[in-house]
């Protein structure tokens, strides 16, 4: 299944359920080893160019999908693993960023949610009925921020959870929509027939007998390769991870609030997709909270005395 779209030459494009997306107009992000990452099995069909005969192979290969969480001043955040979990460490007030990086030879469109909230319409998202934003092959985009409208986004900023986007979004429609904050994830979804036909674009060459003048036997486009490199990148994340925020442990929980506006112009353009994380355990996931901090030098006076016995 196919659609028409709009192609436009480095640019960051927004998917919606419906089939209509909207293109941020960002600048890719260069790569960095530190990633929340899930391993996905691709399925493809893979051609092959035998002695000059066409046939074609049904293969499955993982790919690593990834995504990081960039600090405005200090860059990529570090990541840990906490109850199993791929987590990062939040300071009340810091502004962040979410990077989404596509490791397919065709496009990609990428639910992303942050708190349970659908990161382009503010509303609660399932795996694939949010809208979403659209990757160019090999390539990645930057998440600054909630999607207001079709030319702003507001800042993504760590806070107190009564002061989080969630709780005034679940004030506002009578519902607990705080309960999942602390979570960030991303579903991504793609065209088979798209994947497809890139292999068809590249097949691979191969002979049953040696050539005669000076010629690799096989023949494979450095963008395979690159596409080998991440799926055999290590893994941040792990199988069967839930959706769900999990239990906070801390008195003050840490939630996204909406900050201040900043400049995201986005259009239009037609996409079908029908591959991809349709389940909650195959999407990138990541967790945040603030950090314990015990306090060496709790005020006391004096040191109380036990009654002699």
């Amino acid at each position: 299944m196919s659609s028409g779209y709009t192609k436009l030459s480095n640019k960051e494009k927004i998917m919606r359920f419906s089939k209509r997306l909207l293109v941020g107009l960002l600048a890719l992000s260069a790569s960095n080893a530190q990633a929340a990452q899930q391993s996905f099995n691709v399925q493809y069909r893979l051609a092959v160019m035998q002695d000059g005969q066409l046939t074609h192979q049904n293969q499955h290969q993982p790919y690593g999908f990834r995504i990081e969480i960039l600090n405005d001043d200090e860059g990529v955040k570090p990541e840990s693993f906490k109850n199993g979990r791929p987590s990062i460490t939040a300071s009340k007030g810091e502004r962040y960023s979410v990077r989404l990086y596509n490791p397919l030879p065709v496009r990609v469109a990428v639910n992303l949610t942050v708190d349970g909230l659908n990161s382009i319409t503010g509303k609660p998202s399932g795996i694939a009925d949010g809208q979403k934003w659209m990757i160019d092959p090999y390539s990645s985009i930057t998440i600054h921020g909630w999607q207001v409208s079709d030319g702003e986004a507001r800042r993504f900023f760590f806070t107190d959870k009564p002061k989080s986007y969630a709780q005034w979004r679940g004030d506002e429609t009578g519902k607990d929509l705080a309960a999942n904050c602390g979570v960030i994830g991303a579903a991504y979804f793609w065209n088979q027939e798209e994947l497809n036909q890139y292999y068809d674009n590249h097949p691979i060459y191969s002979y049953s007998r040696p050539l005669s003048f000076a010629a690799p036997a096989y023949k494979s486009n450095c963008e395979s390769k690159r596409s080998n490199d991440l799926a055999d990148a290590p893994s941040a994340a792990t199988d069967g991870m839930n959706m769900a925020a999990p239990q906070a442990k801390v008195e003050e929980q840490a939630g996204t609030g909406m900050g201040e506006r900043e400049s995201n112009p986005t259009i239009q353009v037609a996409f079908n997709y029908d591959a991809g994380m349709y389940s909650p355990d195959q999407a990138v996931v990541i967790y945040y909270d603030f950090a314990q901090i015990p306090n060496p030098f709790p005020a006391q006076d004096f040191a109380p005395e036990m009654p002699l016995r």
